[in-house]
């Protein structure tokens, strides 16, 4: 009964109504079995006499549609998430990973700094997970710079390295400090400067700010954990380590 009512839910016309009626049905299941055969003014009535008794159910409403919306949007993008071509991925043993953790950080980012060491853990610690790293460059010009210039560094296997030891500079990190930063961990900063121009890197750069876009996120960092099936996903703004190190633990209780 409860998927029927569902559906009927999801027929009812738009995504906000249809989680409201949905809602509104199941709150009216307890009070009476609604007939198979009920029609859109049915519904619509079922929806009036119910919000006039309990408006309290149009809080729950939305909240079931942002859960599901969240949801369904970070599963349509989780491919793009874990690519390792617009991204870099690492882990203990990506290839076993089971759990996705996926931050969306800033060089500029005073938060994200302070988050460096803990992800860093994140990436050695534990075989079911798995960490990708996805440029959010929106605080400044040079933000933008620091990321390609870190998309760049996959040519020559030194990601993660530039990755944190730009994360540790203060200040602004220019493109000169990042020359200096590179030739110190080994890297061919001709080459480098050169794979940095890389036009794709613009599209990569844009896709993340759509998915943030449409999943809420304005800050950093932000910490997404899904599953690798989907079927968990919990976002999390800011410095939470523990709730992102809780969110891994209720991912894994999901497989």
């Amino acid at each position: 009964m409860k998927q029927r009512i569902l559906i009927i839910a999801a027929l009812m016309g738009s995504a906000f109504f249809g989680a409201i009626g949905a809602n509104v049905l199941l709150a009216q299941q307890s009070k009476r079995e609604a007939p198979g055969d009920l029609d859109r003014e049915a519904i619509a009535e079922i929806v009036r006499e119910t919000l006039r008794e309990d408006p309290s159910i149009i809080v729950e409403a939305l909240n079931l549609y942002s859960e599901n919306h969240v949801k369904d949007t970070v599963v349509r993008y989780l491919p793009e998430f874990l690519s390792e071509k617009s991204g870099y991925v690492t882990g203990k043993n990506p290839a076993a990973a089971k759990v996705a953790v996926i931050e969306l950080f800033d060089y500029h980012c005073g938060f994200c700094k302070r988050s460096a060491e803990f992800v860093r853990d994140l990436t050695k610690s534990d075989a079911a997970v798995k960490v990708a790293f996805r440029e959010f460059p929106i605080l400044r010009e040079e933000s933008d710079t620091a990321s390609r210039y870190a998309l760049a560094a996959r040519e020559q296997g030194k990601y993660s390295e530039l990755h944190f030891a730009m994360l540790k500079e203060t200040g602004v990190v220019t493109k000169e400090r990042i020359h200096e930063i590179a030739k110190k961990l080994g890297l061919d900063v001709k080459k480098l400067e050169a794979d940095s121009q890389n036009p794709e890197f613009s599209s990569y750069i844009a896709t993340d700010r759509q998915a943030a876009q449409e999943l809420g996120i304005d800050g950093t960092p932000t910490f997404i954990v899904a599953s690798l099936d989907g079927s968990f996903v919990e976002i999390i703004p800011g410095y939470r380590p523990d709730d992102v190190k809780a969110a891994i633990a209720e991912a894994k209780k999901q497989r």
